[in-house]
């Protein structure tokens, strides 16, 4: 006769099952046992059966990976904004810690750290790609870890793509100046080149149509002043936009009929130096105020020098309409 085995389950099952006599597997019979019943248990575990079996599935390694790197894109990004504002002995400390040879950061180490956390961005947000295509042709887990990257790059792509969008598809162009044939020089004297910080190159006249496709607004500024009244004005629009003056030459009638104003400004973000050249020279009964804006490092001012021509004309203008 059968032998029952009675064998409780994981989760609570009872298996009942039907096991051959000895003497028929003694004599190799092969007798056809019904299959095994499943009972609940009785000692108040009823609906145990209905649990949620946990697979133990393998995390991909490129969620992880993402993650990290999404972090680290963060974390570069605001080292980027410390090296450029960086001030006092915090400027020091950076300087010691890139090995700079002077006691303040070089100019264009927050440029190069916020285009390094770009790159870091890029490959967070590729690798997030891939581990979502690994999750859903797998199964496997890291679902959390992809939201939390794309999380984390919402609060570092918005000021570039911004960036981008503001200055909507203007070409390369670092170098702008409202007079493209004869464009207002940088001074060559040691002390003002080495506060400016570089000495730029001569302006590509080449590349003037394209600056005015770019920019139809960039041309001179003609104003109803005296050649001395409008070098006051362009002067005094320079220090109240907070640009610092590193040169000036006054009109001097007509042994010197033409004025210079050399200035040094920033972007707002990345601290990166713009040099601006002020011309003031007569032209018939009226003031014509020209100017070159160059930003250092950036192949692309994305709009920068523009704004700034904007900004100055704005300002002469005003003046120009009081008086």
């Amino acid at each position: 006769m059968a032998e029952r085995v009675v064998r409780h389950g994981r989760w609570g099952l009872r298996v009942v099952r039907q096991q051959a006599p000895k003497s028929w597997i003694a004599g190799n019979a092969k007798p056809c046992y019904p299959r095994p019943v499943i009972q609940q248990r009785d000692e108040g575990m009823a609906g145990s059966a209905l649990r949620r079996l946990n697979y133990d599935q393998p995390m991909t390694p490129l969620a992880i990976w993402a993650n990290t790197l999404a972090k680290t894109s963060i974390v570069v990004a605001l080292l980027a904004l410390a090296a450029s504002h960086a001030r006092g002995g915090v400027a020091g400390f950076v300087a010691v810690l890139t090995l700079s040879p002077t006691r303040a950061p070089s100019p264009g180490l927050g440029l190069f750290l916020f285009v390094t956390a770009l790159v870091i961005a890029a490959a967070a947000a590729l690798l997030a790609l891939a581990a979502l295509v690994a999750i859903w042709r797998d199964g496997r887990r890291g679902a959390r870890h992809v939201i939390a990257v794309f999380l984390l790059l919402t609060l570092f792509i918005p000021y570039p793509a911004w960036l981008i969008h503001s200055a909507g598809a203007p070409p390369f162009l670092a170098d702008i100046s409202t007079d493209y044939e004869d464009p207002p020089a940088f001074s060559a004297d040691a002390a003002v080149a080495g506060a400016r910080g570089w000495v730029p190159k001569p302006l590509d006249a080449g590349r003037a149509q394209e600056q005015v496709d770019a920019y139809p607004d960039a041309k001179p500024i003609l104003l109803d002043l005296e050649t001395d009244e409008a070098f006051n004005a362009a002067r005094d629009a320079a220090t109240h936009m907070g640009w610092t003056v590193l040169d000036e030459i006054r009109p001097g009638g007509a042994a010197r009929p033409e004025g210079r104003i050399e200035a040094l400004t920033y972007s707002l973000a990345l601290h990166i130096p713009i040099a601006v050249s002020i011309r003031i020279k007569p032209a018939a009964d009226q003031t014509r105020v020209d100017m070159r804006v160059v930003m250092r490092y950036a192949p692309n001012d994305l709009g920068a020098g523009a704004s700034l021509i904007g900004k100055l004309t704005e300002a002469l203008e005003d003046k120009d309409s009081e008086d």
